[in-house]
C-alpha cells in the first residue's frame, strides 16, 4: 500500500487534529485495508463471513433454547 492509496485526510494536520479525528483516519485506513483484502480474495472472505454468521446463529439458537429450557422447569417445579 503506498502512500496515495491512503483514505483521504489521513495524513492531513495530524498533529493539530484531535483524539477522534486521529481514531477516525486509523478506522478509514483499517476499513481500507479490509477492503482491500476482500477484493483480493473473494472467496476467502465470503467463506470467512459464512462462518461468522453461522457461529453467530449457533450462539442465538443455543441461548434462546437455554433461556426457554430454564423457563419451562422453574414453571413444571412450581407446580409439582
Amino acid at each position: 500500500m503506498s502512500l496515495n492509496d491512503r483514505p483521504a485526510g489521513h495524513f492531513e494536520s495530524e498533529r493539530d487534529a484531535t483524539t477522534a479525528e486521529r481514531t477516525l483516519n486509523a478506522v478509514k485506513a483499517e476499513a481500507s485495508a479490509v477492503k482491500d483484502a476482500a477484493l483480493d480474495h473473494p472467496h476467502t472472505a465470503t467463506t470467512l463471513l459464512a462462518l461468522v454468521g453461522l457461529a453467530g446463529f449457533l450462539l442465538g439458537h443455543m441461548s434462546g433454547y437455554r433461556a426457554a429450557e430454564q423457563e419451562y422447569e422453574s414453571r413444571r417445579r412450581r407446580f409439582w
